[in-house]
């Protein structure tokens, strides 16, 4: 089992998050990959990785801790009790999981919506008791709401399946649609797997390309 260093699972709690939680969550999106089809789409194990990974992070964190699904123009993240934080996660790239002078940049554009996420402008809250009702956020609740993402990359070397990952905070998104600064980076432990999902060109990096606002 992973180990994660003390003074790391220390950042983690002043978070309001546990290691286990972003273990769980990566997990469950290479369980949900490896019930992809050959009759599916190509795109479906990353799909199917992302979905997972979202569901089990969000609902480990109402379940655990409180937490509150927060949505944006199909961005799925997580708000803390006090509103302070909210936990997304988002594909990286090869820097991901890496110590400095490493740094990670989003493995796909983000939109406009992502941009003004990070930013901190326009988060709806919907309540567990009432979805269908969001509420809407104080100016100055969305202005102190610091943006993580668990940012995962995910490597396949003959039989054996590696995810490194990390908890960061994206400084800004860049022109050219890509979150390339952070303002703060918590590496994880890596994670391997056994690579049972024949090599066809989609069992990659645990992620998709879909359009950008939906991520």
């Amino acid at each position: 089992m992973p180990e994660v260093p003390a003074e790391d699972v220390d950042r983690l709690a002043v978070l309001g998050m546990k290691w286990e939680y972003c273990e769980g969550a990566i997990r469950a999106g290479e369980a949900a990959r490896r019930e992809a089809t050959p009759s599916e789409p190509p795109t479906a194990p990353g799909l199917r990785d992302w979905i997972a990974r979202v569901g089990m992070l969000r609902y480990t964190m109402i379940v655990e801790e409180g937490w509150t699904p927060l949505n944006h123009k199909n961005m799925a993240l997580a708000v803390n009790p006090a509103q302070t934080i909210a936990i997304g996660v988002l594909a990286g790239d090869a820097g991901t999981g890496w110590p400095p002078p490493a740094k990670p940049k989003s493995r796909y554009p983000k939109g406009q919506a992502f941009a003004n996420a990070v930013a901190g402008e326009e988060l709806t809250l919907f309540s567990n008791a009432d979805a269908g009702h969001p509420e809407v956020l104080e100016p100055e609740t969305i202005e102190a709401l610091d943006l993580w993402l668990l940012l995962t990359y995910r490597v396949r070397q003959g039989d054996t399946v590696t995810v490194f990952s990390e908890l960061s905070r994206p400084d800004s998104v860049s022109t050219s649609g890509y979150i390339v600064d952070w303002r703060d980076r918590l590496i994880l432990p890596r994670l391997r797997f056994e690579a049972v999902i024949d090599d066809d060109g989609r069992d990659d990096d645990g992620s998709i390309d879909v359009p950008v606002e939906e991520i």
